[in-house]
């Protein structure tokens, strides 16, 4: 339809073919790849999450040269399956894979199962208590044993002590212990195993996140009658006497230990100990490029090994407008050959396969502003890619609606030092149907998006969320603040302990920014958030009510002072440097938390919270109301059975989508072409 064809109506009320049924179907994500290297390597596992299914993470696997899910598997197809961890809250690293043999952890009870996929029945193992998580899961070469992370809850829930622990993988009606291989550390993380039977692993302390100081361990492992009864050798590799980030920690084939660390200029670059047993930077010299993103979640994989190429890794970083660079990267040359890729903006979860007719592949989840991340297989030979799975993408189903973000630099002020003009970044999104046009007179109405973490980043890829927005007639832009990662430290610090300071000046600025320039309504400028991002969103309603006219806060912190008194133990401490040590910056919590400034709150607001999340405790969403209604501000407010910290049911992510856009229709002024019901009750309307 050419532009004398389309439809001229206000911004917000187009007809978008992206239901909000659509983007809770497009809500299942892949993740967790994994090879079986052992036995068939030319098979490749993963994870799939399924709205349609309450959410659940079920295991897949297929051939990884079948681009036709021919050789497509379930192994978990019975719904009591739910391949997840609670470690930390966020799990990750939920399963493994050797010789035919799956290890995984099952949301329903934590416990450890071992599935032969030849067999297909979970059997349980290990110490069958159900106050034990695990994850992070190696299995041993032999076959006998597998490693991972414990998290013990049995006498605490905030202080759950954490430990590296070997489980002996055989099927018993009794309990069999674990083996304590490693404990001491607050945190644990990430066990890598060599063919030598040497084991790395990362840990870190309290205060600290695993994004501020780590330490890298190496030892060998002591075996006995086929299982480990202890680590012989054990030292710190690097983090003992540096503040450094790592992460990652890899054994190649030949058993040389690789590993990512911001140590130099605050970047996350490859490393590894050479012959010499030295910390060596495994490029020519270091770059400002980021090669990993924060651990909020077990299994992180932008470094692998390349099999047949000694010395080779398969590495990522983001490049230039938001577009990653991927290349193999001999750590003793330092010869980086980049590899052409199809405009991807986000790569991970690397692995290495072999086709059927024994050509090496790195298996990868990817995605670009076009391309909703998907499972490819790259042939690093030839330099091409293909999707695996067997869907179209998202720019051949959506053709003519789908926004291209681009990069976008704004100034912003930093609190050190209100007079002088810092810089911060964001994605800005366009309002797109090629269907309609808006009156000539009109500017469209801005969503500003505030990433949660906050230690997290927003990227350029296609994300039907948005997608739900800039179809409808709405500007988006996806901000990174300051503390964002994919900056380097200096950046991501900028938000000690300045949170509900710089985060919100940086999202105010941006709004500001595009106003002022003409690109979006000055009056029609509304922000949503979660988690992290909620508080980010409730902060500038509260304390820069002249920006916005609405906002939108999902499972969102709206009192800091009850998150550092009630959250789990992964975050128990990240206040310490996001505002200040508590109770004696106590008086600095309450000045920033948004529930003890509503006073100054101006503007509507809705709330949309899980009842089951435990990161971020609901009562706070109720207190919020509570104080807007007293005060006559129009508010709305949805609780919602069955979810934890983020929506992953179909009907709920349906209904959080069209509560959110009914709601700002009634404050901004159109009306949406959906048809939503059942209608949102708003409270003072």
């Amino acid at each position: 339809m050419n532009s004398a064809e389309q439809i001229v109506s206000p911004y917000g009320s187009w007809k978008s073919p992206l239901t909000a049924a659509s983007v809770a179907s497009a809500s299942a994500s892949v993740s967790s790849v994994l090879i079986d290297r052992a036995t068939n390597p030319s098979r490749v596992y993963w994870l799939e999450s399924r709205p349609s299914e309450g959410g659940r993470r079920t295991l897949l696997s297929k051939l990884v040269d079948d681009y036709s899910d021919a050789t497509l598997i379930e192994h978990l197809a019975d719904t009591q399956w739910n391949v997840r961890t609670a470690v930390h809250e966020y799990g990750g690293g939920a399963y493994a894979v050797h010789n035919g043999i799956v290890v995984f952890a099952n949301w329903s009870d934590q416990g450890v199962y071992l599935l032969d996929t030849q067999q297909g029945v979970p059997r349980r193992i290990g110490s069958l208590d159900d106050k034990l998580r695990y994850a992070a899961f190696a299995i041993h070469q032999s076959g006998s044993f597998v490693v991972c992370v414990r998290e013990d809850h049995r006498d605490s829930e905030i202080e759950a002590p954490a430990a590296l622990v070997a489980i002996a993988l055989t099927v018993s009606q009794e309990a069999m212990p674990d083996i304590e291989l490693y404990k001491g550390s607050d945190f644990v993380s990430s066990p890598a195993m060599s063919v030598g039977d040497e084991i790395a692993f990362f840990t870190w302390n309290h205060p600290d996140m695993n994004w501020d100081a780590t330490t890298l361990w190496r030892a060998q492992l002591l075996i006995d009658s086929g299982l480990p009864t202890g680590l012989d050798q054990l030292r710190a590799v690097a983090g003992q006497t540096e503040r450094e980030s790592i992460y990652q920690p890899r054994f190649d084939y030949e058993g040389t230990l690789h590993f990512i660390s911001d140590r130099v200029g605050g970047f996350w670059n490859p490393y590894h100990v050479n012959s010499n047993g030295q910390v060596t930077l495994s490029l020519a010299q270091p770059i400002e490029e980021e090669f990993a993103s924060p651990e909020w979640s077990f299994g992180e994989s932008t470094i692998q090994p390349v099999p047949g190429r000694a010395s080779c890794v398969a590495v990522t970083y983001g490049g230039e407008d938001g577009q990653s660079v991927l290349g193999i990267l001999d750590v003793v040359t330092h010869v980086f050959d980049e590899l052409p890729t199809p405009g991807w903006s986000v790569l991970g979860d690397f692995q290495f396969g072999t086709t059927r007719s024994g050509e090496h592949v790195l298996v990868l989840v990817a995605g670009g502003p076009t391309e909703p991340l998907s499972l490819f297989t790259y042939y690093i030979n030839g330099m091409t890619s293909t999707r695996l799975s067997a869907k179209n993408s998202a720019v051949d189903e959506m053709a003519g609606f789908v926004s291209v973000p681009r990069t976008i630099a704004f100034p912003t002020r930093l609190p050190s030092n209100e007079s002088s003009v810092a810089e911060a970044y964001a994605y800005f999104y366009p309002p797109t149907n090629r269907n309609y046009k808006a009156p000539a007179d009109e500017l469209p109405p801005l969503l500003v998006l505030s990433h949660g973490g906050p230690t997290s980043a927003a990227h350029a890829v296609y994300q039907p969320k948005i997608q739900y927005w800039t179809s409808r007639g709405f500007a988006v832009v996806d901000v990174n603040y300051g503390g964002s990662t994919g900056y380097g430290r200096a950046y991501r610090e900028r938000l000690y302990p300045q949170f509900g300071v710089v985060d919100v000046e940086d999202c105010c600025a941006a709004a500001l920014h595009l106003s002022a320039t003409g690109i979006v309504d000055r009056h029609r400028l509304s922000i949503m958030g979660g988690s992290a991002g909620g508080f980010t969103t409730l902060a500038c309603l509260a304390f820069r009510p002249e920006v916005f006219a609405v906002g939108a806060s999902l499972y969102g912190i709206s009192d800091l002072e009850v998150l550092i008194k009630e959250t789990h133990k992964f975050e128990a401490q990240y206040p310490v440097h996001l505002v200040g040590p508590y109770p004696e910056a106590q008086a600095v919590y309450k000045s920033r938390s948004p529930l003890y400034s509503v006073d100054t709150l101006a503007c509507p607001a809705i709330f949309l919270q899980g009842l089951e999340d435990k990161v971020v405790p609901p009562n706070q969403a109720v207190f919020m109301v509570e104080k807007l209604r007293e005060k006559g501000i129009r508010v709305a407010h949805l609780e919602f059975e069955g979810e934890q910290h983020g929506f992953r049911q179909a009907k709920n992510i349906v209904r959080a989508l069209e509560a959110q856009l009914f709601f700002f229709g009634k404050i901004l002024g159109f009306v949406p072409a959906d048809h939503i019901e059942p209608a949102v009750p708003i409270y003072n309307e």
